[in-house]
C-alpha cells in the first residue's frame, strides 16, 4: 500500500548498521512520517535527489518572478489612460 506524504521539514535523521533513518513532519500532523532506506539505496540516490531539488527550486523562482510580472503588467493595463483617467476594471 502507498502513502503520500508531503514532507515539509525532516525532525529526525539517524543511521544503524545499512539503514539511514528519517522522521518528518508535513502541514498536518497526520502528514508526519518515519521512514528507513537503505543506505546504500540512497547513496546512489543522492546525485540525482541534488540534481532535482535545484531544478525543482529554480522552477518555483521562475514562477514567483513570472507571478509579478505579470500581475504588473496587468496593474498598467488596468490604470493606463490620460492624465490620470482610469480604464474601468473588468
Amino acid at each position: 500500500m502507498n502513502k503520500e506524504v508531503f514532507i515539509l521539514k525532516t525532525v529526525s535523521l539517524h543511521s544503524t548498521t545499512g539503514v539511514v533513518h528519517i522522521e518528518s513532519v508535513g502541514f498536518d500532523p497526520e502528514d508526519s512520517a518515519y521512514i528507513e532506506i537503505d543506505a546504500r539505496a540512497l547513496l546512489e540516490d543522492i546525485p540525482s535527489l541534488y540534481k532535482m531539488a535545484k531544478q525543482a527550486i529554480k522552477q518555483e523562482e521562475e514562477y514567483e518572478l513570472k507571478k509579478y510580472v505579470d500581475f504588473k503588467k496587468e496593474l498598467a493595463g488596468d490604470y493606463k489612460g490620460k492624465r490620470g483617467r482610469k480604464k474601468s476594471i473588468a
